[in-house]
């Protein structure tokens, strides 16, 4: 099979959107299928190039090729909530030239794409949404801080998007978003169970096949957490582990104040474990309270290894699509403490593969870590189910969904 995927971003840009593409296109590569990856055009990296077997073409957009200040950062382009001319041009002559049997989208360069499904070069597509952005163009569902408790509607969306965006983006974003019927979506797969119920306030096509295809890890990475040596930069004493954006939607701030009361109510008769946070500063980020690591640009072996190192792993998000770092904790046999909501609460079951706690909740958050520093037979039976559950993520057992979603659609 000849798969076209489309993606504003792709490798070497990290992210765990960008992490899940290339995982399962590499994965159908080595299944024998031909995948070619369309992706937006950065300044550093080359127009063309052949990644583990992947085909990557980078193509213009009006941001990157005429108005470049569109952009905040060169480094990952902006693709908005409508088409772009010259991305379509380039998507029209891409499926010209490979004769694919299907495209795949990931995010909102399927916009690019939806003029050209139903004439002569179009082909059949599937879109996964891996978060929100097929109704909130914050892509988060949420507002400020909490679940979004309206759902789309334009004079609430306006605000609430204008804190990100700035007002005239945010009209222009939403405008768009809130005009489209999504009409050249063949199939439509989401990562969780979070996200297709969030499609409900979606606008798409009546009838439209909505299938739950989560996002997807590489086989191995319990083996890459256990054979990386233990990092230089880690504690030499016990250790909690947050990996993530340290900002507060991650819920990074309810976590150090988490770590507060955990220090000052300690009673133990070793010191309480340092914590460790792995992730990009933000203009957001709180202040680190004292016995706080904090780390960035770690290579992904050595985050693996941090996870395995780890006597408890928090991921306390705010709102979360599915929480790929969260698999990733899961895999490397941490016990795992992660928020009530979105696809981390379809993840985990609450006492049997990890800990739930309300997202944003402080005493509850506390009170979760003092229980599974306790109470050692609870994280060993945590380690061992976790693991278990996280093998449902890898791409041994995901590639093959997305394989039949093809040949569905094909059909």
């Amino acid at each position: 099979m000849r798969i076209l995927q489309l993606a504003n971003l792709y490798a070497p840009v990290i992210g765990g959107l960008e992490r899940s593409i290339a995982t399962s296109s590499e994965e159908l590569v080595r299944r024998g299928h031909e995948v070619t990856v369309l992706t937006l055009a950065t300044p550093q990296a080359p127009r063309s190039e052949t990644r583990n077997g992947v085909r990557v073409r980078r193509v213009r957009s009006v941001a990157n090729t005429l108005l470049p200040r569109m952009n905040q950062n060169p480094a990952k382009p902006f693709h908005p909530t409508a088409p772009d001319p010259l991305t379509t041009v380039d998507i029209r002559a891409e499926l010209r030239a490979g004769r694919y049997d299907v495209v795949h989208s990931h995010d909102w360069l399927m916009y690019s794409y939806l003029p050209l499904r139903h004439g002569r070069d179009g082909v059949p597509h599937v879109h996964t949404a891996h978060d929100y952005g097929l109704t909130c163009v914050k892509k988060t569902f949420s507002a400020d801080g909490r679940h979004c408790p309206t759902g789309p509607r334009l004079n609430r969306c306006l605000p609430c998007a204008s804190r990100q965006y700035g007002r005239a983006r945010s009209l222009a974003l939403t405008t768009a978003l809130r005009t489209h019927r999504h009409r050249g979506i063949d199939a439509l797969t989401v990562i969780s169970p979070a996200v297709a119920r969030a499609l409900d306030t979606a606008r798409l096509p009546a009838g439209l096949p909505v299938r739950v295809v989560s996002s997807l890890v590489p086989d191995g990475l319990d083996a890459l957490a256990r054979d990386t040596p233990r990092p230089e930069w880690l504690p030499d004493r016990p250790y909690l582990l947050f990996v993530g954006a340290l900002g507060p939607h991650k819920g990074v701030d309810v976590l150090f104040d988490a770590y507060r009361r955990l220090v000052d109510g300690w009673r133990g008769s070793q010191p309480p474990p340092d914590l460790v946070c792995v992730g990009t500063p933000r203009p957001d980020t709180p202040p680190i309270p004292p016995g706080v690591h904090v780390r960035h640009d770690v290579p992904h072996p050595e985050v693996m290894a941090a996870w395995h190192g780890a006597v408890a792993g928090v991921v306390p998000s705010i709102m979360e699509a599915m929480g790929q770092v969260a698999v990733e904790a899961l895999l490397a046999r941490t016990p795992l403490i992660v928020s009530r909501t979105g696809g981390l609460a379809d993840m985990i079951t609450d006492g049997e593969n990890g800990l739930l706690v309300p997202p944003g909740d402080v005493p509850a958050l506390h009170a979760a870590l003092d229980r599974l520093l306790a109470d050692r037979a609870l994280a060993e039976r945590l380690r061992t189910q976790g693991y278990r559950r996280g093998l449902d993520y890898t791409a041994a057992r995901v590639v093959p969904q997305i394989e039949e979603v093809y040949r569905d659609c094909l059909a």
